[in-house]
């Protein structure tokens, strides 16, 4: 059985005229002009008229009436405007520029919306290949019963590299499932991947119009070098109201005609970037100002663009009455070296000489000398990022993990390629909630206590900002406890509760292995391209990478976009389930189930499986939800069938009547169902039921004898 959803996965996968003046009447004879005083320009030196009938030709030859004037002034200051209408509506009509709201119903599916893969599109003038948006789908109109959650950010709240079920906003809702399975969840994911606080801002008014409970934030990584911000390529002026005006207005085609006329004329005298291969990288894209120094003018326009935008958003939120959860942000610190280190008070050979000679140094064992060395070159430039992160290696093989900390802070700090986000941002974010009303989650704090020695390094990153699979499953639980003890009634405080999430997290989060095998290839791409790597270097070509197994092979097709990632795990359920390895088929079912909740036939296979294994209540409410996606004979037969196991006789009744009427060759529905009409004394049915069994089958000896046991 292969499942299929309306559309491909969204990992296959941004004048007015010349005034025309009244013309001065030509003078063929030369003759000559007499002009009128400046303080009158529309009267004319003349003399006095001796009659009403020169007076009435001298008006008219010498200057408009006053209701002409006025007349005048209004066609000429209304003019352009009509212009502009008219060039709006005409772009309009030829199809000219787009503004791809943020959702859309699915195709297919009528009641459900879901976020469209084009919205990027609004953000990004020059990119090719725009950033995808998660994958989630809402009813619509939102259920009464609903608790709807929504969350933004950049594209670690996307869940990068592995997305899906790996991304915090999928450990969050599974945890709350868990806690409240009474209680039904929605949960839409809106984050992108190199976006910043100005494309948050400019789709909150589309999420409250969703009417959510509740908005969970992590961002700021993203700041400097995302969709319009100070550093980036993609910058649009300069000021956030000026930018976020920009925004409002770019909805018109007629300001996109106007950005893509400068774009164009711009591209004639700049060169399109020569690393253009299949390589290339949205990180590489996005970087317009690559040193942006600490305590800089850039720097600090960065800081207040961040407390300007999350101001306002925080106030929007506020003012609906929407509860916000914002996340601080962590990053690697460990192994993690600074992209781009520099010091203004020594030349950078000078200082890539001194850096070497200490990391020899310690390299040899000799981190006393190293750490000498080290302290001596910082003493000339403190703002030397390199020194601080291997001073911060030097103090941690000492042993003085605190000082270490301090070290590897720093080093964060003064890189001047500002893909991590500095700890002012956090500060701002302890700030501003604060003043809003907002719940900070401590997801950095939480990062911090799950690593050794509180250093945050590879086993919680992947790189510099991206967490691992247990990274996300710690920060998804972060939120999750956020929630719990604000929402729910928990008290967050508890470290048992803590604890709890953490171990719950593997089970109710599983990853299917092609998720983890596409993002280690996408990992790896990016971590053969710049900045981790010279400009221009390839260290792997992942286009000609071969894959030995049917896991490998799928997930070197979703890295592609060779393949919808539900025909995919599809792919893989089928497999397993043929080798009778339950386990795997189930945890890719559960992966449809949590990507494609509406689509039917996932529900009722993990039924099934269920049921083999069991876990009978389980199976029940999975096959409840498969008929909540349409009405399914076998899906009715083993809801009833549970359901007459639980003694709920009338129910079970109901089921099964609705299961043999959709399927009358199932006989097992029948037998059920005989049976249940036995147990509510309507001995008649149970009779006609067992006879049509026995028509259909003479060896069907259970109904034989539950016919002859029939009081007559």
């Amino acid at each position: 059985m292969a499942f299929s959803a309306s559309r491909r996965d969204p990992w296959d996968s941004f004048r007015s005229d010349a005034d025309k003046a009244f013309p001065t009447p030509s003078n063929p004879r030369g003759a000559l002009r007499v002009h009128a005083p400046l303080s009158d320009p529309l009267t004319r030196v003349s003399k006095k008229p001796t009659s009403k009938a020169g007076a009435i030709r001298a008006n008219s030859s010498t200057g408009l009436s006053r209701g002409r004037k006025v007349t005048f002034s209004v066609v000429a200051t209304a003019l352009p405007f009509v212009l502009l209408v008219v060039l709006e509506v005409g772009l309009r009509l030829v199809g000219y520029g787009s503004h791809p709201p943020l959702v859309e119903e699915v195709e297919g599916y009528p009641g459900f919306i879901q976020p469209r893969e084009d919205v990027a599109a609004r953000y990004f003038s020059s990119i090719a290949n725009l950033p995808s948006i998660p994958f989630d789908w809402l009813s619509e109109p939102r259920p009464d019963s609903t608790f709807r959650i929504v969350f933004q950010g950049g594209s670690t709240a996307a869940g990068w590299p592995y997305y899906f079920s790996a991304d915090m906003a999928d450990v969050t809702e599974n945890h709350l499932r868990s806690m409240h399975p009474a209680f039904r969840f929605e949960v839409m994911n809106t984050s992108m991947a190199a976006v910043n606080s100005y494309t948050l801002l400019d789709l909150s008014g589309e999420i409250i119009a969703l009417e959510p409970d509740a908005v969970l934030i992590y961002a700021g990584h993203n700041e400097f070098y995302g969709a319009l911000g100070v550093g980036s390529s993609q910058a649009f002026g300069s000021g956030p109201a000026l930018i976020n005006l920009y925004l409002g207005l770019r909805s018109f085609r007629t300001v996109q005609l106007l950005q893509n006329s400068i774009s164009a004329v711009i591209g004639l005298f700049v060169d399109a970037p020569s690393d253009e291969g299949p390589g290339r990288t949205l990180m590489q894209d996005m970087v317009g100002e690559q040193r942006i120094a600490y305590d800089s003018d850039l720097y600090l326009e960065g800081l207040e663009q961040f407390r300007f935008n999350l101001g306002v958003l925080l106030e929007r939120y506020k003012e609906a009455g929407i509860p916000v959860y914002i996340g601080t942000l962590a990053s690697n610190l460990r192994d993690q070296p600074p992209f781009l280190s520099g010091s203004a008070r020594m030349t950078t050979d000078q200082a890539e000489a001194a850096v070497r000679s200490a990391a020899n140094a310690l390299s040899r064992g000799d981190t006393t000398g190293a750490l000498s060395q080290l302290d001596e070159l910082l003493a000339q430039a403190p703002d030397l990022a390199s020194a601080h992160f291997i001073r911060g290696r030097a103090l941690e093989t000492l042993g003085r993990i605190e000082e270490a900390k301090a070290a590897y802070l720093a080093a964060k700090e003064h890189d001047e390629l500002r893909f991590r986000a500095p700890e002012a941002f956090n500060d701002i974010i302890r700030e501003l909630a604060a003043a809003h009303g907002a719940a900070v989650v401590e997801t950095q704090q939480a990062m911090e206590e799950a690593s050794p020695f509180g250093l945050i390094g590879s086993d919680m990153m992947l790189e510099h900002l991206h967490p691992t699979i247990p990274g996300y499953r710690i920060l998804g639980s972060a939120f999750f406890m956020g929630l719990a003890g604000n929402q729910f009634g928990q008290d967050q405080g508890l470290r048992w509760a803590w604890d709890a999430a953490l171990a719950q997290s593997r089970a109710l989060t599983p990853v299917p292995r092609i998720d983890s095998l596409a993002g280690a290839y996408r990992v790896q791409q990016l971590t053969a391209s710049w900045p981790f790597q010279p400009i221009g270097s390839r260290l792997t070509r992942i286009d000609t990478l071969m894959a030995g197994t049917l896991e490998g092979e799928l997930g070197l097709k979703l890295f592609r976009d060779d393949l919808p990632r539900i025909e995919a795990l599809d792919a893989v359920r089928r497999s397993a389930t043929e080798n009778g390895d339950l386990s795997k088929a189930s945890i890719h079912l559960e992966a449809v189930i949590q990507s494609y909740p509406m689509v039917p036939g996932p529900h009722l296979a993990l039924a099934k499986i269920r049921m083999q294994e069991g876990r009978l209540g389980e199976a029940e409410r999975l096959a409840h939800q498969e008929l909540a996606n349409g009405e399914n004979a076998e899906a009715y037969q083993i809801a009833g069938t549970l359901a007459l196991n639980n003694r709920s006789i009338d129910n079970a009744a109901a089921l099964l009547e609705r299961a043999v009427a959709l399927n009358p060759a199932d006989l097992r529905a029948r037998y059920n169902l005989a049976g249940a009409y036995a147990l509510l004394q309507r001995y008649d049915e149970a009779r006609s039921q067992a006879e049509e069994i026995l028509r259909r089958n003479p060896a069907a000896d259970d109904a034989r004898r539950l016919l002859i046991s029939l009081p007559q």
